[in-house]
């Protein structure tokens, strides 16, 4: 990766300190921010002073405030527990992203056919652009990717973010644009512009095409950018509603937006919840991630925010409502051990920092493969299991179904069945294959009596003192570190039996592969037992993220 400069804190603050040189040293107190000089660090210190040692959250011996205050947390039930609102919007993925092709290890660098990809509940395009910027150089083939979500909002982001690639000249234009309509809450009036400019432009012609058509006709738009393509299928109603998207509300300001988006990710009903992460994180982790919640721009911690003066349109869709959940995290859709890995100089302790720059370096590469690839997308917004209706039986190389397999939503038997027959039969391509995830499937079948024996295993990772009440924030977090020992493989088995997945193996043709090729079978769990040098560190680390170690793959394909 790139070495990426980190500017002095002291810039761009007001008109009273705006040193323009770069950091090269860490404020020893923190970690989080670099100063040019001591003298730059001395005239910063009035406001730094109560992110730094003025900050509680960054004291080792931080507790949160209901173990303090000696009551039961919101998160544990009773009067407490409340229904906190949010408009059921995700447009952050909530996994880490991974290569779906992994075509080094399947079909080759040097396979001869063209390759199919389909993403039938896409979310974001974390692992479209994971999948891209993985492909080897000596693959020249023509790729096609249908990409497909249920929210239009959704659908309507991502076309916007591959359109921001697709026409931009600037590798890190186009980067630069891409992270921050992904994940900023607020932009620069440079994106702006090109929202406004460029990108609308596209949109707008397709609008003024339908507008006097029926409100529920359907169009499909194709942009062609050389050897590139995308084409966009939407209806009439949310062909408007990006066109829309390009552009804040009517009479929001930046201080409306910020109340708005404060009221969810500081909402005062979730401090119970937002402190139960922190405990498990490390202080610098904490300390990044209330400065997040608190301004939602993804840059390093001492970077200046002043040019970020124009709420997301993409985000901001009325002058009312933030969409996400209180607590979506841009962290939690990519690797904490890869993160945690990034060079972030001397501000060690800055992780959304590192997020950034691990950010930056993949989607520059994702630019320069895409624009070295023949390559078209095709968006969809439609039920995932009514996709057989706009896509050919048997096209696929690769297709990806989130977790759309739950029994919560499809289950594993109607997803087979509406979706498993688009994939390639082996004597087409033996290394086609549906990934699956299952997100709930182990604690769907746990038994809560096995818990107890769970949490002695638990405290060969960690040893803790002996509580200090009832609500102990010990026992609480390390109570949910339980799912990291649990024995998966055992729950997973019942849980294939109470869903017949033999039946649904035996009636649909298919098969689960037993040596997986893409993603292993359980990829967040601990890979080091207790007496193995690094198990510690390794637990802290998953224990401070946001995966329980329970997500289960398989991945599928046909009898050959």
């Amino acid at each position: 990766m790139a070495a990426i400069d980190l500017a002095c804190a002291n810039s761009g603050h007001g008109n009273n300190a705006k040193c323009t040189r770069n950091g090269k040293y860490a404020c020893k107190n923190c970690r989080l921010v670099l100063y040019c000089g001591a003298d730059c660090q001395k005239s910063h210190w009035k406001k730094h002073q109560s992110d730094c040692t003025n900050n509680p959250l960054l004291k080792a011996n931080w507790r949160p405030r209901w173990e303090v205050e000696n009551r039961e947390p919101a998160f544990v039930g009773g009067a407490r527990l409340q229904f906190f609102n949010h408009q059921m919007k995700y447009p952050w993925g909530n996994v880490p992203a991974f290569d779906l092709l992994k075509l080094e290890s399947n079909e080759g660098t040097g396979y001869g056919k063209d390759l199919n990809l389909l993403f039938a509940a896409s979310g974001d395009i974390r692992n479209v652009i994971k999948t891209i910027a993985s492909i080897p150089d000596g693959f020249q083939h023509p790729i096609k990717i249908h990409l497909n979500d249920k929210d239009a909002d959704i659908v309507g982001r991502n076309a916007i973010m591959l359109l921001l690639a697709l026409t931009e000249g600037d590798a890190a234009i186009a980067t630069d644009n891409i992270i921050h309509t992904w994940y900023s809450a607020f932009i620069s009036q440079s994106l702006q512009d090109t929202l406004k400019g460029k990108i609308r432009e596209l949109v707008q012609d397709v609008c003024t095409k339908v507008e006097g058509k029926a409100p529920n006709a359907v169009l499909g738009k194709t942009w062609t950018f050389g050897p590139r393509s995308l084409r966009l299928v939407l209806a009439k109603k949310q062909w408007f509603e990006l066109l829309a998207s390009l552009e804040p509300p009517p009479g929001l300001t930046i201080e409306r937006a910020r109340e708005i988006r404060r009221s969810v990710t500081l909402a005062p009903q979730r401090v119970d919840f937002r402190e139960r992460r922190y405990f498990a994180q490390p202080p610098g982790h904490r300390a990044s991630a209330q400065k997040f919640r608190e301004d939602g721009v993804l840059i390093p911690y001492g970077a200046p925010r002043d040019p970020f003066t124009i709420p997301n349109p993409t985000l901001f869709r009325d002058t009312n409502t933030w969409p996400m959940k209180d607590d979506a995290d841009p962290l939690d859709g990519w690797r904490i051990s890869d993160i945690v890995d990034v060079d972030s100089g001397l501000a060690t302790n800055d992780v959304y920092c590192k997020l950034s720059f691990l950010l930056k370096d993949l989607i520059t590469r994702f630019y320069h493969r895409l624009k070295s690839l023949d390559i078209s997308f095709q968006l969809l917004n439609v039920n995932a299991e009514d996709l057989h209706h706009y896509i050919e039986q048997g096209s696929f190389d690769r297709i990806e179904i989130s977790n759309i397999c739950d029994a919560g939503y499809l289950g594993i038997g109607q997803t087979i069945a509406s979706i498993g027959f688009l994939l390639k039969q082996p004597k087409e391509n033996p290394h086609a294959t549906l990934v699956a995830l299952f997100l709930n499937a182990v604690d769907e079948v746990f038994d809560d009596n096995e818990k107890r024996n769970e949490f002695s295993q638990v405290l060969k990772y960690k040893a803790i003192q002996p509580p200090t009440g009832p609500y102990d924030a010990n026992i609480i977090v390390y109570g949910i570190a339980t799912q990291q020992v649990r024995d998966v493989d055992k729950c997973f088995d019942r849980y294939m039996k109470l869903y017949n997945f033999a039946t649904i193996v035996e009636l649909s043709g298919m098969e689960f592969k037993k040596k997986h090729t893409i993603i292993g079978k359980w990829p967040m769990r601990l890979k080091l037992k207790p007496h193995q040098k690094g198990a510690k560190e390794e637990f802290d680390l998953m224990l401070s993220s946001s995966v329980s170690g329970c997500e289960r793959y398989m991945e599928w394909r046909f009898k050959a």
